[in-house]
């Protein structure tokens, strides 16, 4: 049997598996998956109420991880969305259903770099070789796309400006942008008493905000054919998923190397002057559909608070976006288990897809709920939660080493001051160390904030949302192991808090600046 065809079956099996135990004393143990169109009923199990342990917030991300890569459009995406929307059918919460929007799918079933005859160990970069709006199946001429190598160094524009780019391969390397001391101007409390963040990871940027967008629209502009983009802040892997960045359709062929493997293609270039590589892709991009998970927890009134991650992976995705999902779900385990007259506000439990695809499955989310006059519930504030992850670093070799303390991670807020000031003692409280409170209330006026509540501040809602940036996220290397279970239920019990000042709050009092309500 073709290997291919068996990793499809592997992944089917595996997914009607886990969708047929939602509920019960762990994740997937109960109840059976029921028809289309059917909900899945409501556990009664004791440890399916309240705060749920470790183990069970654990057990979801790893049915998650067990259900393979959860890319949107693929099997396995859908089985994630199902397995969401069972989750909050099995924990009581009142009504939940799918938002759909249209996005793409992009797949490489062949990808090659041959230089000088032999190969290069490269991986293809997402979303490139695409034909403008449109779908379409692309390839590399028989034999490979032959093009002279030139290198462009930072990508920066007098660099491509300065180098004759026409019928040409751009070598040029990939910058991770946004160190966590690049927010030292927005932060408003820092919990770190062993003052523990004063290591080279505060100044090393995540892989999330980069230089892609900027030099790929300028190498094309200049008539390149292809690109070798050289992961240069990265640890010894090419497993980089890049996502669609600003939706840029890159029309051209692109690749990504390891460091090691970038250093050993530029001397090969400065030893052959014109050197040329052979690129080999093809695959294809179709419009698919993004699946995202809303379950709706009534309170006293439509006045709604809004609970978010995203389920969509690259690889494994086992902090980005494992842990986020479970951490939704464990929200909605305890809020379903209190009593309806406990809550002023409804709340709404949402995971996203097409994260990776270009968010327009959170785009169409906000249209209908948040900017449509129209809309059944009125979303006074959101709570974003991500990335419940292990801090990597890059050792002296090269590798990825994972230590054992906490991603430096932020909470983004524009927030008024009595939720302000509840976050820091919720987080002090649940002692969320290696964390800083960061006011995002000029970014969200503007440009957005880097976490996936994006677009839901830059519509105006109130926003606090939880985010950490390791360096493995878009990596193949993001597996089960870097889950930081330790701080699973001190995150719970930090954003019940949260969540029930929200809720007790005036409506006019929630946002930085005071509103009418």
């Amino acid at each position: 049997m073709n290997k291919h065809i068996k990793k499809l079956l592997g992944v089917t099996l595996a997914s009607l598996l886990i969708l047929s135990g939602c509920g019960g004393d762990s994740p997937t143990s109960g109840v059976g998956l029921p028809e289309q169109g059917d909900a899945c009923a409501r556990t009664q199990a004791p440890a399916s109420t309240g705060v749920p342990s470790t183990q069970r917030i654990f057990g979801w991300i790893e049915d998650l991880v067990g259900l393979g890569y959860r890319r949107t459009g693929t099997v396995a995406g859908y089985a994630a969305a199902a397995y969401v929307k069972c989750q909050l059918e099995s924990l009581g919460v009142d009504e939940v259903f799918y938002e759909t929007a249209t996005t793409w799918q992009w797949t490489a079933d062949e990808a090659s770099v041959e230089v000088d005859g032999s190969p290069i160990d490269a991986f293809p970069s997402a979303h490139s070789f695409v034909t403008p709006d449109a779908p379409s199946r692309f390839a590399t001429p028989a034999g490979g796309l032959n093009a002279e190598l030139v290198d462009v160094g930072l990508g920066t524009p007098v660099e491509i400006a300065a180098a004759d780019l026409q019928g040409k391969i751009a070598v040029f390397d990939l910058k991770f942008l946004l160190p966590p001391a690049g927010l030292a101007a927005l932060t408003e409390f820092l919990w770190d008493p062993e003052a523990s963040i004063a290591q080279p990871s505060l100044i090393t940027g995540n892989p999330y905000i980069t230089n892609y967008d900027t030099v790929l629209a300028e190498v094309m502009e200049a008539g390149a054919v292809g690109f070798i983009g050289v992961l240069a802040d990265y640890f010894n892997s090419n497993q980089y998923y890049n996502e669609y960045y600003r939706r840029l359709q890159v029309t051209i062929p692109g690749y990504w190397v390891a460091p090691g493997e970038g250093a050993h293609l530029r001397q090969l270039m400065s030893e052959q002057p014109g050197l040329t590589a052979s690129l080999v892709m093809r695959g294809e991009r179709r419009e698919v559909e993004a699946r995202s998970v809303v379950g709706i927890l009534h309170g006293a009134s439509d006045e709604t608070i809004m609970v978010q991650s995203h389920h969509d992976a690259a690889f494994d995705g086992a902090v980005e976006d494992g842990s986020g999902v479970a951490a939704v779900l464990a929200q909605a385990q305890y809020f379903a288990s209190q009593p309806v007259e406990s809550r002023a506000r409804t709340l709404m439990f949402v995971t996203m897809d097409s994260h990776f695809t270009g968010y327009q499955g959170h785009m169409a989310l906000v249209d209908k709920y948040v900017i449509d006059p129209d809309s059944p519930y009125d979303i006074v504030a959101n709570v974003t939660l991500e990335h419940i992850g292990k801090q990597g670093v890059i050792d002296a070799d090269g590798e990825l080493e994972i230590q054992d303390q906490h991603e430096i991670r932020g909470v983004f807020e524009n927030v008024g001051p009595t939720l302000k000031t509840q976050i820091v003692q919720s987080v002090v409280d649940h002692d969320l160390r290696r964390l800083a409170v960061l006011n995002g209330q000029a970014l969200c006026a503007t440009v957005g904030i880097p976490t996936d509540a994006s677009f839901v501040c830059l519509n105006g809602v109130p926003t606090v949302s939880l985010i950490a940036g390791p360096n493995y996220l878009y990596d193949i290397a993001d597996t089960l192991d870097k889950v930081d279970q330790s701080q699973l239920v001190p995150v719970t019990e930090a954003f019940i808090e949260i969540i029930e000042a929200i809720d007790e709050t005036p409506r006019a009092l929630i946002g930085a600046t005071p509103s009418a309500s």
